[in-house]
């Protein structure tokens, strides 16, 4: 599979599973070093207002290439990067915990020198911004807005069965061979999405899946099931947009109801026959959030 966006572009071109995309002029890489010695894989594109880009757990940045494409196409300047243990960022010294994670965000906010940005976080990557906006205060008032799609505040496995059902799967190693026959994987991944998924986006999700070191991940799987910070939401100052699917099973509408009403500045979004994989299933409403 392609190892960075423009060739993945190309790929999802070869195969028929873009319609109308457009590949950026210029894709700029990076590898940061992080506080506790890992690297963090970076891309940049684009000029104008920044928006930092964070997936979800057992993703990576390229399920935000289409998203990205369109958003420079519209003026913003995008980076986006893969989270610690994920795809082609390492682990560090500190390991792989909720904050070790989040230090990550401060570390590519400061080495592209991102000031009046739009944070946009999938899933655990929302989980880790309002992580690391507890954490970093002084860097969070960096951010001139929160987008967090289908995220959540820890107590993830709480009111999801599919959570419940499948993490006992993924730390016992069972599910990435399910993930890598063809129709199980499909059969697995279909419940991510809502209502029609497209087949090419699920084969996509497959397959990002299928790149990572679940093992190098389970320890972030731990801080969201373990770890509750609902309770401090109040401390975060940062307007945010609250955008949830009605049919996401992974982070269910109690995450995202509690989200709206105990972040201080927030507004929620509800999609209705959308599920978890929002950069997929509604790139519009998220463009809409950070307009």
């Amino acid at each position: 599979m392609p190892d960075c966006p423009l060739e993945w572009a190309l790929f999802l071109f070869s195969q028929g599973y873009a319609k109308a995309l457009l590949v950026p002029t210029e894709i700029r890489e990076a590898y940061v070093r992080g506080r506790d010695g890992n690297h963090i894989y970076c891309v940049e594109s684009g000029t104008g207002p920044a928006v930092l880009l964070a997936h979800g757990f057992l993703l990576d940045l390229n399920v935000y290439d289409g998203l990205m494409q369109r958003l420079v196409g519209l003026g913003y300047r995008v980076i986006a990067f893969d989270q610690r243990g994920h795809r082609r960022t390492t682990v560090g010294s500190d390991g792989n915990g909720s904050a070790a994670a989040a230090s990550d965000y401060a570390v590519v906010i400061e080495h592209f020198e991102i000031d009046d940005a739009i944070l946009v976080g999938h899933s655990m990557g929302g989980f880790l911004a309002l992580v690391f906006c507890l954490g970093h205060p002084e860097l969070a008032r960096r951010l001139k807005r929160l987008v967090l799609l289908g995220a959540n505040a820890g107590a993830v496995a709480v009111g999801s069965l599919q959570n419940r059902l499948q993490m006992p799967l993924l730390k016992a190693g069972l599910l990435k061979p399910l993930w890598r026959m063809p129709v199980t994987g499909r059969l697995l991944v279909e419940p991510l999405f809502g209502q029609s998924p497209d087949p090419a986006h699920v084969e996509l999700t497959r397959q990002t899946l299928l790149r990572q070191d679940v093992r190098a991940s389970l320890p972030l799987l731990r801080a969201m099931s373990y770890e509750n910070y609902y309770d401090r939401l109040a401390e975060i100052a940062v307007p945010a947009r609250v955008v949830c699917g009605q049919l996401d099973r992974t982070c269910p509408a109690w995450h995202s109801e509690r989200l709206g009403r105990e972040l201080p500045r927030a507004e929620t979004r509800w999609l209705p026959g959308v599920g978890h994989m929002l950069g997929y299933e509604a790139p519009e409403a998220i463009i809409e959030a950070l307009r």
